[in-house]
Formats: C-alpha cells, structure tokens, sequence
C-alpha cells in the first residue's frame, strides 16, 4: 500500500515538474512578446511626435523698429516689436548681417510644418533686444532694415534713443497695438488663396497727398470682403528714408483705401506686406504687391 502511494506520488511529481517547465516556457514567450510590442508601440508614439513637432521657420510681421546707442561705449540695439498671428506661432530667432552702412535682421516665427485646424488666429507680440555692435562712424548714416522694415539713423544724431527710452518706446507701442480692436464682419471662413489682384494710386499734388487702392481677389479674381489688409509705405530714398506701416479692411467690392502725405520729394514704395482673415492664405508670389511712388521735381 505504501510503496504503491509511493509511486503514485512520484509520477504526480514527475508530470508537475514537466508541466511546471512547459508553463515556464509559455510564461517566458508571453513575456518577451509582450516586451517588444511595447517597444514597438513606443517608437511609433516618438515617430508620431516627431512628426507632429516638425517646425519651419517664417519671416515674422514687424510692428515697430526704435534704434538706440550707448554714448559712453557706441554699442547700437535695435529693439524690434514683432508679432504672431496665429496660436501655433512662436517666436523665435533672428539673423544679423551687415554689408558696409546697411544692416540687414531677420526675425523669425516657429509655426507646423502642416497647420493644425485648431490654430486659430490670435494675436500676440514679441519684443527683441538686438545688439549691432559699436563700429560706426560719429556723423555717418546707416540703415537697419527688419524683414523689410526700414530705419534710417545717424550714428551719434537726435533721432537715436538711449536704451530706456527705447525700451519704454516699444512697451508703449506694444501696449498700443494690442489695444487695438478690429472689427471684422460675421463672415465665414473660405479658406483660400488671395492676392492683390491691383494696386493703383490717386493724386492730390496740392496738398501732396496721395490715396493707393489695393484691390484683393481670389486667383479667379473673385473680390474678397472682410480681410485685413496691412501696407508699408517707405522712402523717400535717401538719409531720411522712414517706414510706415497701416492697416485697412476690404469693403464688398474687395477694395482696401490707404492715405499719406508725402511731405519730402523722392521716391517711395508701397508695399502690401499681409492680408489676413477668414481663414485665407496670402500669395505674395502672385499678384501686385508693391508700387513706386515718386513726387516732386
């Protein structure tokens, strides 16, 4: 009876100890399956991030440009006010090149490589605090041009600021240009590319005074109501050279009016820089997006 219980048990024990192995087996395939799946799961989220994190860099809208020097060491900054207009712009960097008396920036925004939907148009500003260096001449005139905005100065004149009153100068504009409310119409989004389809200019040499008419379409010339349309006006060329930039809306028929009194003779050149809302995208490639304005003898 015992030898027969005996026996009983150690074939118990001899199939558990097989089946233990093969349940270790099973356990071990399960578990390294498991691990690679995880793996794999892991590199299609950080492919998928990548992928979403891609950024291009675009020129970023200028607001305003104030030119100021330490009289003690010469140093020259540039504070710039640049914007974003949309959730998914961020600022970024910016470039410096000078060649002889011009000095050429670059500011830049972040935004998607491929726009989300829900980027949606907020405005927001950025102020930049650029350093120029100190190599210029007492009495000598220079330009500093920001992505097209242009501002002539004298190195050592009245037209520059110390650094605090250029630094308060920027917060005030920047206060202001936030403060601004735009009324734009109850019009749907259309999602399109627009152009300024024709730039045109009316004169009123009395008073010196002259209006542009920039007339915005579709690229099937099909006008476009309710767009912001933002201009800079620069010149005349010269050691005076200014830059002014302004912002209409388009009427019915597609037209956005601007006004100025050229109060110098020369050369100027009217530029349309951004036409934003309804969800349009602006071709400047294609279109009118400048005209010279001269007056005087």
């Amino acid at each position: 009876m015992i030898t027969t219980f005996s026996y009983y048990l150690n074939t118990e024990s001899s199939l558990f100890h097989k089946y233990q192995n093969q349940i270790k087996y099973a356990l071990l395939v399960a578990l390294v399956g498991f691990a690679i799946l995880l793996i794999s799961c892991d590199d299609n989220q950080e492919a998928e991030e990548s992928v979403s994190q891609d950024t291009v860099s675009v020129s970023a809208p200028i607001r305003d440009v104030v030119v100021a020097s330490n009289s003690e060491t010469n140093e020259h900054t540039v504070f710039v006010l640049s914007a974003q207009l949309f959730e998914c712009h961020k600022p970024s960097v910016w470039n410096v090149e000078r060649v002889g008396d011009l000095i050429n920036i670059e500011v830049f925004n972040l935004q998607p490589v491929e726009l989300p939907n829900n980027c949606k148009e907020s405005l927001s500003t950025t102020q930049n605090e650029i350093n120029i260096g100190s190599n210029f001449e007492i009495g000598n005139t220079y330009t500093v041009v920001v992505n097209g905005f242009t501002k002539a100065f004298i190195a050592g004149g009245d037209n520059l600021k110390t650094i605090d009153v250029a630094k308060q100068e920027i917060l005030e504009e920047e206060e202001e240009f936030l403060n601004e409310v735009v009324v734009v119409p109850q019009l749907p989004a259309i999602n399109v590319a627009v152009i300024s389809n024709t730039i045109d200019a009316n004169w009123d040499f009395e008073k010196r005074r002259v209006e542009v008419i920039v007339l915005v379409t579709t690229k099937s010339e099909e006008p476009v109501e309710g767009l912001v349309v933002e201009v800079s006006l620069v010149g005349p060329v010269g050691p005076d050279i200014q830059s002014l930039t302004a912002k209409e809306m388009t009427s019915e028929n597609g037209i956005a009016n601007f006004d100025a009194i050229l109060d110098k003779d020369g050369s100027y050149m009217f530029s349309v820089e951004y036409i934003t809302g309804r969800g349009v995208t602006f071709n400047k490639d294609i279109g009118e997006s400048y005209i010279q304005i001269d007056i005087g003898d």
